[in-house]
């Protein structure tokens, strides 16, 4: 249970960063709704991509419907609350969600060596062997 912790823990401080940062300080929307956004992605896109969609399916299957939920999400979270979404929205949103898909990569490597205990190779050791 203390590996599922960590590693929910290490995706929102991850999301609270890029997050954070980007909606935050970037395009100045309240707290609240980037509270909102940290806590919902990241629990949302552990349960459900991390442990069903990675351990069922891999790590490609993984990486696109996490593309797809955060995507999504940061549309339909903003709509929710309220926020006029712009063209500007739109392309801070597509940029944020390609970091956040480039992190996830290597969260997913993660995730599957330290929770699921796979005996997979390291980021270093693939490219080691290139």
């Amino acid at each position: 249970m203390r590996k599922y912790l960590v590693a929910l823990l290490i995706k929102i401080l991850r999301f609270t960063f890029n997050l954070g940062f980007f909606i935050g300080m970037v395009f100045h929307e309240p707290p609240s709704l980037v509270f909102i956004l940290i806590i919902g992605l990241s629990i949302f896109t552990f349960l459900i991509g991390e442990l069903w969609i990675l351990r069922t399916f891999g790590n490609s299957i993984a990486l696109f419907s996490d593309f797809l939920f955060l995507i999504s999400g940061l549309f339909i979270i903003h709509s929710a609350m309220g926020v006029k979404i712009q063209f500007g929205h739109g392309f801070l949103f597509f940029l944020i969600t390609i970091a956040l898909t480039i992190e996830e990569f290597v969260y997913h490597n993660y995730v599957q060596r330290k929770v699921f205990g796979k005996n997979i190779p390291s980021i270093i050791d693939r490219i080691n062997s290139l």
